[in-house]
C-alpha cells in the first residue's frame, strides 16, 4: 500500500454518526420537495448556524474561505436544443395539450432570459453573497473589527459569475465596515489553482458514457408525453431523442429557481417517477466526475493539492508576526470545492462510495448548492495558542480522521501537520499517475 493510500484509508474510516444523513429514500425526499431536484443548481442554503463555544480565552483573529460562485444562469444554451426544437415542432403540427402550451411559454420564457447571459450571476446569487458574508461579519466580528488587522485578500476565477460573486462579497463586507483595505486578483495565476483541471483527462469522459447509458436505461418519458401532447405517437416521430428531451425540460426546471424574478415553475410538469432517475443520474455523474468516488475519487481530489498548499501558505503568513491579514477569500466552482473537501477529508466529502448508486449517500442538493462554501475559522489565545474550527456551508463540520482539541476545535499545528501530510500525498500521486500515463 503507497503512502497516499495509507493516508486515504485513514481519511475515510469515519464514525457513521458524525455523517450528515442525505437520503434514506432519495425518491421520498423528491416527493415530499421536487425542488430539491434541482441539485447543484438549487439556491443556497445552509446549515444550523450554531456556534460551539470556543475554549476559554480563544477569540477568532483570521478566516480562510472558499467559496462557490451564487445562482447563476446556465452556462450553455445546449442544455435546451432538444426541449426548444421539440417543443416549437409539437406547436407548428397543434398536438401540445393546455398543459403542454403553459410549459411551452415558460420554457421559451427561460430561453429568452438566458440569450447573452449564459454562465453569468444572477440577481439572486449576488444577494446569496451579500448575505454569505453579512453573516460571516455577524458571526466573527473580531475578524473584522481589530485595529491590527484590516487587511481582506480576495481571489477569483477569471469567470464572470466568480469575480461578480467576490465583487458582491466585499461589498457586502465593505459596507459593514469601510475601513477594510481590500486586494482583489484575478487571472490564469489564480485559476490554475482554483480549479485545477484532473491529471487524468478522459475521467469525464468515462463518466458521461456512463451516464448515458444509465439514462438511456432508467429515465422515461411516457407520464410527461401524455401530460403535454394530444398525440403521442405523432410526439415519438417529431421527438426521436425523448430521454434527452425529458432532460432539456428538467434542466431548463432547475435554472428556474435560480432565476427566482421570472416567478415560474417548469419543474411540475415533469411526474416524480420520471424526475427521480434524471436527478439521480446527474447526482451520480458528478460524484464520480469531482467527488471521492471509489472509481476516480484518487484522481480527482487529487486536482486539489494547489488549492490546499494556498491555505496553508496563507495561513502561515497570517500567523506571523505583524500581519494585517483579517481574511483570505477565494471565489470559484463546484468542481474546485468538491476535490478539495475530499482531499481534506472533510465530514462532507470523507467516506468513498461507488459512483453508480452515490445518491442513496450524498446528493448534490444537501452539498454543493449555488454560493456553497467552506470557511476556516482562526482562534487564538493570549498565549500565543493557535485553534481552527472548519464551517461547510457555514455550519459546523469536522475531518473524521483526526481528533480535534475540544469539540469543533481543532489545534492548527495538528491540523496543519495532517493537511500538509494530504497535501504531499497528492502531490506524489499525481506525478506516479502522470508518469504511469506517459
Amino acid at each position: 500500500m503507497t503512502t497516499f493510500h495509507k493516508i486515504l484509508s485513514l481519511s475515510v474510516a469515519v464514525f457513521l454518526g458524525a455523517l450528515p444523513v442525505h437520503g434514506q429514500d432519495f425518491h421520498e425526499r423528491l416527493k415530499a420537495d421536487y425542488n430539491i431536484a434541482a441539485g447543484i443548481y438549487h439556491p443556497y442554503h445552509h446549515g444550523d448556524l450554531t456556534d460551539t463555544k470556543a475554549p476559554a480565552g480563544y477569540k477568532p483573529f483570521y478566516i480562510s474561505h472558499f467559496g462557490r460562485h451564487g445562482s447563476r444562469y446556465h452556462a450553455s444554451m445546449d442544455y435546451f436544443a432538444t426541449g426548444t426544437n421539440g417543443l416549437i415542432a409539437a406547436k407548428e403540427a397543434g398536438i401540445l395539450t393546455e398543459t403542454g402550451l403553459e410549459l411551452y411559454d415558460g420554457f421559451m420564457q427561460v430561453v429568452e432570459e438566458h440569450k447573452g447571459m449564459e454562465g453569468e450571476l444572477a440577481p439572486l446569487g449576488a444577494l446569496e453573497h451579500k448575505e454569505i458574508a453579512a453573516r460571516m461579519y455577524r458571526r466573527f466580528p473580531s475578524v473584522f473589527n481589530s485595529r491590527s488587522r484590516n487587511e481582506v485578500e480576495c481571489v477569483a476565477s477569471t469567470i464572470t459569475r466568480c469575480i461578480m460573486s467576490m465583487a458582491n462579497f466585499s461589498e457586502s463586507l465593505d459596507d459593514m465596515n469601510p475601513d477594510l483595505d481590500f486586494t482583489f486578483l484575478t487571472g490564469e495565476k489564480y485559476f490554475s489553482y482554483i480549479m485545477k483541471p484532473s491529471v487524468d483527462k478522459t475521467i469525464s469522459r468515462k463518466v458521461r458514457v456512463r451516464e448515458d447509458s444509465v439514462r438511456k436505461a432508467d429515465c422515461g418519458y411516457d407520464k410527461l408525453f401524455d401530460k403535454l401532447f394530444t398525440d403521442k405517437q405523432k410526439a415519438k416521430e417529431l421527438i426521436k431523442k425523448r430521454q434527452d428531451f425529458v432532460n432539456s425540460v428538467y434542466m431548463v426546471g432547475s435554472i428556474c429557481l435560480d432565476l427566482d424574478y421570472l416567478n415560474l415553475d417548469i419543474l411540475k410538469y415533469i411526474d416524480i417517477e420520471e424526475l427521480t432517475p434524471q436527478v439521480y443520474v446527474r447526482s451520480d455523474r458528478l460524484y464520480g466526475e469531482c467527488c471521492n468516488s471509489a472509481e476516480y475519487g484518487d484522481v480527482s481530489n487529487c486536482s486539489a493539492d494547489d488549492l490546499l498548499a494556498d491555505f496553508l501558505s496563507k495561513a502561515d503568513a497570517a500567523l506571523e508576526d505583524g500581519s494585517r491579514r483579517a481574511a483570505d477569500l477565494r471565489f470559484g466552482h463546484d468542481t474546485g470545492l468538491m476535490p478539495l473537501m475530499g482531499l481534506m477529508g472533510v465530514k462532507e466529502l470523507a467516506v468513498q462510495y461507488n459512483m453508480v448508486g452515490a445518491h442513496e449517500h450524498w446528493f448534490t442538493y444537501d452539498v454543493v448548492p449555488m454560493g456553497s462554501n467552506f470557511q476556516m475559522i482562526f482562534y487564538r489565545n493570549k498565549k500565543g495558542n493557535v485553534l481552527v474550527k472548519m464551517l461547510y456551508n457555514e455550519q459546523e463540520t469536522c475531518i473524521p480522521a483526526l481528533a480535534p482539541a475540544e469539540g469543533p476545535y481543532y489545534s492548527w499545528p495538528e491540523l496543519r501537520e495532517y493537511l500538509n501530510s494530504k497535501e504531499e500525498a497528492a502531490r506524489a500521486f499525481n506525478t506516479g499517475f502522470k508518469a504511469g500515463k506517459n
